[in-house]
This record gives structure tokens, sequence and C-alpha cells, in this order.
């Protein structure tokens, strides 16, 4: 014997010598190194409580224990020496007893054989209850022993089954070496398609717990539950003749067998039995015959019958009727049945895509016109045979191979283009992920949606850092103005106000000659890129998506971004991960150049603080105001207004109007471009017409008129801000000037 086994001899006995409803009858010693160590016990069951329809125990029950070779890294097994458990679940073979559910998670080797008898005898406990499977927990299927190693893989739901049966055929989707995927149910006395099928016959009853391994005893079996030996030969006839020639047949038995113990509803546990080619022909050829004598053809058949064994396949379930999906719970389970657009299949994109395929989308539509380079096969999921493919045709293959379910469009052209002569279609979705990187990209979605009123879905943005060692994901939401280029705009200003910025910050918007942002792999004729390796991008990637993911499962009124820093590089003086997020600006529109005026929280709060204060020093009456600081964008005609001041000390303010002035100026502007890397500036100023209509006075265009003379003032464009009304709650207007207006 082995030590392990000695070692377990040894438990047996002090067991035995201990407790006296534990005896051992026999011991059989292995005769090779390889052999098992065989001890045959006797329990006394007399004290376990009995319930109708439990495990038929006597008093004593004896039972026969292997013990491995490799105890206790392999576990023990037990059988009963009778066939009295046979038909009971977790019974196989008639006398088997399946202790554990799953053995490579349940069985812990430090429990030894001390470990074993207690779960013996809980089996046995339970047994007698007639709950082996328990209330609430999923039951036990029967036990189907399967001689191929081919998969059958259902993949729809099964039909209802009313009294007596539901036969009838499922589509064979796809065949190959290692698996048969299943798909649509078809009725016998419904229209059948000429395709490759399965046979079915589906019970609203149950079957035994071993299934039949003999064709005898399996028409027996199923004669039992009203399917006819005549009915089953007409099925399996009609199978073997709608079959290609040297193909075989699959047949599909169902039974009301799967479900949670102490339920009512039952779904149909499914086995499949296959019969081979040179079987197949020959039914094919009975089938054939044209015979009018009915008892020569049944005879003809159970000859048939005779000569056939009963060969079972291995059922995969890919059911979602049956399967609990293994990501339930996680983040990405969100998208399941989404419809998406992946704006760029490259490093992110690719990636993206794969891991949205394996969550459940349902429609994806893809853009990208760059082709697959030898050089990206290092960290793109794209393999060597599609080197020349553009890689949202790439993409689109790969989607497809892990999940042919998904409707895919591959549109293998510019994103800008796109968002110009087919917007209708890329925003026909419930999310959109930017993978692109693009500056261009950015500013399109922007320019896009900026005029845009229809409800648009979520725009998900990515980006990771030159060394693929931290990443950027930011989400852009209807109603929130700004969606890309805005949301990076905003990032950039919150890491360089924030005190755990900064690594992130120089980054992503680095100072000038800090580094060398991004590299070519192929100097002179490649497009810059980041340094990355698989493992880098999957890893980001992954990471990304999955915040993404847990942004849209919860209801949101903000903008968001987060920025993660790849595992590896993470230290004590650098956060792993920063967030933010921002709620909707105030939008004013300008109705001299067409700007839209994005005024953000933070600063109107700053502008309702500036005019209470200045109405307990000088009353309501009196005219306040200040400076604005922000970023204008000409081509998406956006004026940003980020943070305001109050009024510099050479203003001057009365109830008949306000002089702003400019004192510290220059100096306020040029810190706060040096703090935000030129994100915010000197923009305009603001003031207030208490009590009126919030129009330019007179006194404000001449003062627009000499701040556009000033050769200090660096802005093309300047903003007056007048804020009017009931101060409480003041309405704002914004005016937008141009250096090139008249006056």
């Amino acid at each position: 014997m082995t030590d392990g086994q000695e070692w377990a001899l040894a438990q047996l006995q002090e067991v035995a010598a201990s407790n006296q409803a534990m005896e051992i009858v026999s011991v059989t010693r292995p005769t090779d190194s390889e052999s098992r160590l065989r001890a045959e016990l006797s329990i006394d069951c007399s004290t376990y409580s009995h319930a109708e329809g439990g495990l038929p125990l006597r008093h004593r029950e004896r039972v026969v224990i292997t013990i491995p070779a490799d105890f206790p890294l392999d576990r023990p097994e037990v059988r009963s020496t009778h066939k009295r458990f046979a038909g009971f679940p977790h019974v196989q073979w008639g006398d088997y007893l399946c202790l554990y559910q799953s053995p490579e998670t349940e069985w812990s080797p430090a429990d030894g054989m001390f470990g074993f008898l207690e779960r013996l005898d809980a089996w046995l406990r339970a047994g007698a209850l007639g709950q082996l499977d328990p209330t609430g927990l999923p039951l036990h299927p029967p036990a189907v022993y399967a001689q191929r190693s081919q998969y059958v893989v259902p993949r729809v739901d099964a039909p209802p089954v009313t009294p007596p049966w539901w036969i009838g055929y499922a589509e064979i989707e796809d065949e190959t070496v290692g698996a048969v995927l299943l798909g649509k149910w078809h009725a016998y006395d419904g229209e059948i398609p000429k395709i490759r099928l399965a046979s079915a016959i589906l019970l609203p009853t149950d079957m035994p717990f071993e299934y039949p391994s003999t064709f005898r005893t399996l028409a027996e079996t199923l004669v039992e539950r009203a399917v006819t030996v005549d009915l089953l030969r007409v099925v399996l006839e009609l199978t073997a003749l709608r079959a290609p020639e040297g193909k075989a047949l699959y047949v599909l038995l169902g039974a009301a067998m799967r479900g949670v113990a102490g339920e009512i509803d039952r779904k149909q546990h499914l086995a499949c039995w296959y019969i081979s080619p040179e079987r197949a022909a020959s039914l094919r050829e009975l089938a054939g015959k044209d015979q009018t004598d009915a008892k020569a053809r049944a005879s003809d058949f159970d000859a048939w019958a005779g000569d056939t064994q009963v060969e079972w396949c291995r059922v995969r379930e890919d059911r979602p009727e049956i399967v609990v999906p293994r990501d339930l719970g996680s983040p990405l389970a969100w998208w399941r049945s989404k419809r998406v657009t992946i704006l760029g299949c490259g490093a992110l994109g690719s990636a993206v895509a794969l891991m949205l395929a394996r969550a459940g989308i349902a429609h994806l539509r893809l853009y990208d016109r760059a082709g697959v380079a030898p050089g990206v096969l290092s960290r793109q999921n794209f393999q060597r045979h599609q080197i020349g493919y553009t890689k949202s045709s790439a993409t689109f293959r790969n989607v497809e191979a892990v999940n042919p379910a998904i409707e895919v469009v591959d549109r293998p052209i510019n994103v800008v283009h796109a968002l110009r002569t087919e917007a209708d279609k890329l925003f026909d979705c419930d999310v959109i992920v930017n993978a692109t990187a693009s500056v261009a990209v950015a500013a399109a979605l922007e320019k896009h949606l900026s005029n845009e009123t229809k409800l648009h879905p979520p725009i998900v943005s990515m980006a990771v850092g030159h060394k693929c060692d931290v990443g950027m994901v930011t989400l852009g939401i209807h109603g929130v103005a700004g969606v890309a280029q805005d949301l990076e705009r905003r990032t950039k200003i919150a890491l360089a106000n924030a005190s755990n910025g900064q690594d992130f910050l120089d980054e992503f918007w680095p100072l000038p000659g800090q580094r060398h942002k991004l590299f070519q792999p192929e100097p002179g004729c490649s497009d810059p890129t980041f340094v990355g390796s698989a493992a880098d991008v999957q890893g980001l990637s992954a990471g990304l998506l999955n915040v993404a993911s847990s942004w849209l499962a919860e209801p949101t009124t903000s903008a968001r971004c987060c920025l993660i820093r790849a595992p590896h590089t993470i230290r004590p003086q650098r956060p792993a991960i920063v967030q933010f997020a921002w709620p909707a600006d105030r939008v004013i529109t300008d109705h001299r150049h067409g700007f839209h005026i994005r005024c953000t929280p933070g600063a109107e709060r700053d502008l309702l603080g500036w005019i209470r204060s200045s109405r307990r020093l000088r009353g309501p009456r009196v005219e306040t105001g200040g400076l604005l600081f922000g970023q204008f964008d000409e081509f998406l005609k956006i004026a940003w207004v980020t943070e305001v001041s109050g009024p510099p000390p050479d203003s001057r303010a009365s109830a008949e109007g306000f002089l702003c002035g400019v004192a510290g100026t220059k100096e306020l502007s040029e810190e706060k471009r040096a703090r935000t890397r030129g994100s915010v500036s000197f923009i305009g100023m603001w003031h207030t017409h208490p009590g009126s209509i919030p129009s330019p006075s007179c006194t404000d265009f001449s003062a627009m008129s000499k701040l556009r003379e000033s050769p200090s003032s660096a802005p093309r464009h300047f903003l007056m801000l007048i804020l009017g009304g009931d101060m409480e709650s003041p309405q704002f207007e914004g005016f937008v000037f141009a250096r090139s207006d008249e006056d």
C-alpha cells in the first residue's frame, strides 16, 4: 500500500474503534502500487429519519469504499453492495453513490477519511428523507454514459411540451469533428426546412436516472411513456431519409427533468443518440422499401434495431433557459442583447469587440478602413492569415467565430466620412465605443452632436498612454454637453487641479520636451503609436471596459472619466485609479456668431457667490462683474467658461453700470494657462443688470471695442456674459465679439 492508503486505513480503523455505528467487514489490500485499497463497511442506519419516497435503507447498510493510490490527493469512491438505490438521484450504475456535486472544489485532501465518512453519513441521511436534491437547488440531471467525445450543443430553448409528447426536428447549424451545433426547433406537423436536421422526441414526464444503453431497453422505456415502437420507427426513418449520404443521424431525447428542487416548472433535459453513417444507410434503405405489409416492415425494423447499439453523445447545453451565464453579475453582463457601434478596430477596438461578443451582444457595427499589417500581430486581435484584410473585416470574422448569432456590419470607411454620410446608421445603437484615439474623430463627434437635438446613445471613448501602462475612458451622455473632445478637456483640467493627478496629466498632456509621446514602428512610413504588448492591451482594455460597463448599468446624469494604471506599474506614491464626474453645464446660445457657451456648475456657483457678496457690501441695485476664463474653439463654435473671478481692483461699480478693470488680468490668465497647460485662459468679462434684461448697453459695447483694440489681449474672440433680472435666480445671456467685428 502507498503511504496515503496506509493513512486512510488507519483513519478507518480509528473511526470503527470509537464508533459502533460503523464496522469494517473486510479489507482487500492493493495488488500493486497503482491499485485501489478496498474496504467493505457496515453502517448502522437505524437512527436515520425516513420519509416517503426516500432511499429504502435497512437497519444496516453495506458499502464498499475504494481508496486510490494517490489518496488524499485523489478522493475515494463508494458503492452499495446491491441495486436497491437504482433510479434515485445521485446514484449511477445502480450502486455508485455520488457524494460530491463538484469533487474538484468540494473534496479537501486535509479532510482525509474522516471528512469522507462525514459526507457519506450526510448523504445517507438526506437520501432517507428524499432530500438528495435540496429544495431551492438545481436538480441533478440523469446519468447518460456517453461513448463519443463529440459535443452536441443545443442553442435554442426547447419548445413547450404537452402530453403525450412533442416530436419534431432541430436544425443542425454547424457540424465539426468536435461539436454539432443545434438551432431552431420544428414540430413534425409544421413546415420543415430542407436542411440538415436532428430528430427529437420530447416528453412532458421524466426518464430513468440512468439512460438505457441498449436499443431494446430504450424502446421499452419510451413505450412506457406513450412513444410506441411504430412511432419511434417512423421518426428514425424520416430522419434517415432527410440525412445526406455518408452522414450520421442525431436523435434528441428530452424529458422534463431540469429545474430547481421544490418547483413544479421543469425544463427539458436533453440527451442525444448517435447513429453511425453505416447504420443510418441501412435504415435509409429500409425506409425506402415499398412495403405494404406492416408486419414485415415492423420485422425488418426489429432486425435493424437488434443490430444497433445506443451510442450516447456528450450534450453541452447552450440554451438560455438552462445555462446560467458564467458572467452573471459581472459588469459586462450589462451588454447582453445590446446593439453596439465600435469606431476603430485597432488595439483597443479589436479587443473590446471580442469581449462584447462573448458578453452576448446582439448587433455590432464596425468602422475602420486601416489594413492588418504584420507588425500589429504582436498585440492586436488578428491572425497571420488576416494580413491584408481591413481591420473592420478581420474583426468581423473574429466576432463571427466567437458567436455567429451576432449580427455584424463591417464598414471599412473613414469614421469622419461616416459621420457625414451615414450618421443615422452609426448612431442606431445602444452604445458607441470610440476606440480611435483620433483627435479628428473626437472633434467630428463633438461637431455632429453640438447642434443635434435628437437623443443620442452614450459614447464611451478609450485611450492608452504611450507605454500602454495607463488608460483613460470617458462616458458622454445625452443632456450633458460634451461627448469626446469636451470630456478630454475637462479631464485635463480636473487632473491639473487634483492633488493626485500629476502622473496622469504628464502622460496624456506632457509639457513640451517632457518626453516623446508616441513612436513610429516603421520610421518614415507608419503612423505614430504607443509601445505595448498584447498583455498590456488586453489588461487595460478589459479594465476600461469594465469601468464603462459599471457606469452604463447605473442611471446617471453626469458625464464620467476614469484613469487607471496597469497593476504592474502601481506604486505607493501613485494612485491606481482616478475618477471624475461632471453634471450638465449651463448652455447659452450666442446669437451674434452662433457659439454655444458652456458654463460649468463650478463657474456658475462662483458667479452667484460674487453677486451675493456684492449685494451684502453695496446693496442689491449696484452692478458688479468680473473676469471669465476658459477657452474658445472656433471650429466647434464652443466657448467654455471654466473659471471666473470677481471684479479686478481698478473696476468701477454703481447702480448705473459696471466698468470692469484690468489690473491683474494678465497674471491671472497666465497662472491658469500654465496650470491647465493651455486649456484655461482669459476669454472675457461678466457683469450684472439687476432688475433689468440681460442685454448689452452702450457702455458694454464700448468696453468690448476697447478690449478688441487692446494688443495685450490674446483671444481672437471675447465673451460678454450678462446676468439680469432677479439676482436670486438671474437670467443668463452671452455675447461673443470677434476682433474683426465692426462697431
